[in-house]
């Protein structure tokens, strides 16, 4: 049995798409409890640029996988893949054609819920148990609405009619939670960025995190130098200590400053402007590490005295006066955040988040509404909205990405008031990261005119539905399928002599020990546990040592462990013996744990192209098998037409083909539905498995829906024409409860 399945434990479909009403949204509605899954997205129904999104959530019992492979069940990481498999569901109602659904890995943790309305959108949770769009869970809303999503691993797959069904290789993501690397919160499935409608609505809040080896500039001479300014920003440093700088206007032609913004050794704020000698204003409050800090510099830009404030509050501070001079110097040609040209020594380390730059000294009401009780305030929504002159969000503009160089060629973090969009230059590990209040309402506001799915679709997608876990088709449910393949391939009763006809590779023998004990395998005591578990050597008696074969390849045999109590040892021979018998040690050779045989032929060669048509048969079909068993079928197969020659003394049994390369299929009988397809893939999970008595496969009844009769069929490798070719038998049987 090289097949198992995890059908979803919880699934729910989320929305913010209008109820018919085309005025309310159901945002706040669960479809916990239904036997349909969907996703689509709407563009401009109830209104020329109006947005409606829905999403499918799902979850797996992981706990199963990791309970089936420490019980040997399933094979270990790299010789097993997981697919994620959906059904479609017919409706109707429009499927859009050439859609792609994504499917990435939850963050959060949710709650299936018990709805069912997926109309009217009425069943709505109030808060209470369930998931929803705003929600993802009682009283516990997402970090995003929509849900929260992890960027990696990311899977997709295109659907070009339509009425596909869903069938993606989620290997990597099943083995991260199976490992704990991420928790299992399930999976999102819903149409790619580009298919999903232009969306309003923003809530992430990212910053930039600087570690010292790059900073981020532009041009200074594009921005506003004279007058009145203020400048606000957030700043979370990792650590207090050293100077470091926050603002850097840079001398022309010199590596030194005309205005600065750093923290000192002590964690105090400093301001600096140059006139004609250099006036700096000092705070007596102090910025603290690890926390975030709000920071407002207001100035005339008249040597008068500017004010400086910490989180809303107003600080005294100590001056030194400026040279004489009404104009501050102007005359630089860059100005960075969070370090300078000087060299990495004071570049700021940790977190800046939200700077903006406007062109009025602001109050200190106005500067209160900036700090916003300790959330960066949505500007575009404020009083000074029309005194910004400069805004970097710092990772909230879809567009920032940060592209580190020296020098760099693109832009990295976007300005959304001006035309000063900012370079990352160095290198290092810049990076966009969560930020101060991430979670709530960002600083690019909400509205019509705010297109931040900047990638997004003016058409709509509408609609792809799958069947959900509360499905009464059985095997139309989503679920995790585990494929491998488990096939033995016992060559004991086909062991060929090395020929020169073929290959080293070709040449090859695989032999196998089964260690069986009152019905169960069972590993003997002293092999070892994998390769190398034991060793084999050949003779040609049965009980001398004499006689030992020693023209094999390799010369010294060893013996590998496959599962419990079973091993495999692989050789190429040569010899004269019609007969060798096989005696398998430990590793030293002083314990024979088993003496077995085998025949022994010569390879030939044939003057014709041939094309086999075979005969066969299921030697130990039952007509009823029962969902709590594992059932071994075995196979014989003989040529079509062959008629052995019978001397005076004749056996009624006749010896099997070995088919090397044979798959099966099961299928129900009532729709002729492939349960389990034939997968001659890489997988190879339907490969049939052989040995001495012929080709045979095991199947675990519990794969099947009780209460149907089901056929299996089988197909062979035809080298002659490079594939399988399927058999024409179709052997019948039914699987039912025990209680039934």
């Amino acid at each position: 049995m090289a097949n198992k399945k995890y059908f979803a434990n919880k699934d729910n479909t989320i929305t913010n798409a209008f109820r018919s009403n085309l005025t309310t949204r159901g945002t706040g509605s669960n479809m916990g409890a239904s036997d349909i899954l969907e996703t689509f997205s709407i563009y401009g129904q109830a209104s020329s640029d109006s947005t409606e999104l829905e999403r499918i959530l799902i979850q797996f019992p992981i706990e199963d996988i990791i309970e089936d492979r420490s019980q040997g069940n399933l094979p270990e990481p790299g010789n097993v893949s997981f697919y994620l498999k959906m059904y479609n569901a017919k409706h109707s109602q429009t499927t859009p054609r050439d859609l792609k659904l994504s499917v990435l890995p939850l963050s959060s943790s949710w709650q299936e819920g018990i709805g069912l309305d997926m109309s009217e959108y009425q069943d709505v949770t109030n808060d209470g148990v369930g998931s929803n769009w705003i929600n993802s869970s009682a009283n516990t809303p997402w970090l995003r609405e929509g849900g929260d999503y992890l960027p990696s691993p990311a899977y997709s797959q295109t659907f070009s009619l339509g009425n596909e069904d869903l069938e993606i290789n989620i290997t990597d993501l099943v083995e991260q939670w199976v490992a704990g690397a991420i928790d299992n919160n399930g999976i999102g499935v819903h149409l790619t960025s580009s298919q999903e409608a232009y969306y309003e609505s923003y809530y992430p809040r990212e910053s930039v995190r600087f570690d010292t080896q790059a900073f981020l500039s532009g041009s200074a001479q594009e921005m506003q130098l004279t007058g009145p300014s203020t400048i606000s920003m957030w700043v979370n440093p990792d650590a207090i200590g050293t100077t470091r700088y926050l603002m850097f206007w840079q001398l022309a032609g010199f590596p030194s400053y005309g205005r600065v913004l750093y923290v000192n050794s002590l964690g105090e704020l400093i301001y600096a402007r140059k006139y004609t000698t250099q006036a700096s204003y000092k705070s007596t409050l102090t910025i603290p590490a690890g926390a975030w800090t709000h920071i407002a510099i207001t100035d005339a830009g008249d040597r008068t005295e500017p004010e400086l404030y910490i989180d809303g509050i107003q600080d005294s501070i100590n001056v030194t006066t400026p040279g004489p001079g009404s104009t501050p110097v102007t005359a630089f040609d860059m100005f960075a955040i969070g370090g300078s040209r000087t060299g990495n020594t004071n570049n700021w380390l940790g977190l800046v988040d939200d700077v903006a730059y406007f062109n009025k000294a602001l109050s200190v009401e106005e500067v209160g509404e900036l700090y916003n009780t300790g959330c960066p305030a949505p500007l575009k929504e404020t009083s000074i909205y029309k005194n910004l002159i400069n805004w970097w969000v710092h990772g909230d503009d879809p567009r920032d990405i940060i592209k580190l160089g020296t020098p760099p060629t693109e832009e990295s973090i976007f300005d959304r008031a001006g035309s000063l969009s900012l370079y990352a230059t160095g290198s290092g590990a810049m990076a966009i990261e969560d930020g101060s209040c991430t979670g709530q309402n960002g600083t690019v506001p909400v509205g019509t005119s705010e297109i931040i799915n900047t990638s997004g679709a003016k058409t709509s997608y509408y609609t792809k539905k799958f069947f959900g876990r509360g499905s009464e088709f059985f095997f139309k449910r989503p679920l995790i399928e585990a494929r491998w393949n488990s096939s033995i391939k016992d060559d004991r009763g086909n062991i060929y002599n090395q020929s020169i006809l073929l290959p080293s590779s070709e040449n090859e023998n695989t032999i196998y020990l089964y260690n069986s004990h009152a019905g169960k395998l069972i590993d003997i005591p002293g092999a070892g546990l994998g390769l190398g578990a034991l060793s084999v050597s050949f003779y040609d008696n049965e009980s001398s040592d004499s006689g030992q074969i020693v023209t094999t390849t390799p010369a010294f045999v060893t013996a590998n462990r496959v599962s419990k109590g079973v091993y495999s040892a692989t050789f190429a021979i040569n010899t004269t013996a019609s007969v060798v018998y096989d005696r398998w040690f430990d590793l030293a050779q002083t314990v024979c744990y088993h003496t077995g045989n085998f025949s022994i032929s010569d390879r030939k060669a044939e003057t014709y192209s041939p094309y086999p048509d075979y005969v066969t048969s299921l030697q130990n079909l039952r007509s009823v098998y029962y969902s709590h068993e594992t059932a071994r079928f075995r196979f014989y197969i003989r040529q079509k037409d062959w008629s052995p020659t019978i001397y005076t003394i004749a056996t009624t049994e006749t010896d099997t083909l070995t088919m090397k390369s044979s798959s099966y299929q099961i299928h129900r009988i009532v729709d002729d539905m492939a349960v389990i397809p034939f997968d001659t893939s890489t997988d190879n999970s339907t490969m049939m498995s052989y040995d001495i008595s012929g080709n045979y496969f095991d199947l675990s009844m519990d794969l099947l829906e009780p209460g149907y009769s089901y056929g299996i069929k089988v197909a062979f490798y035809d080298d002659s024409v490079g594939s399988y070719v399927e058999q024409a038998p179709v052997w019948k049987f039914r699987v039912e409860n025990l209680e039934s």
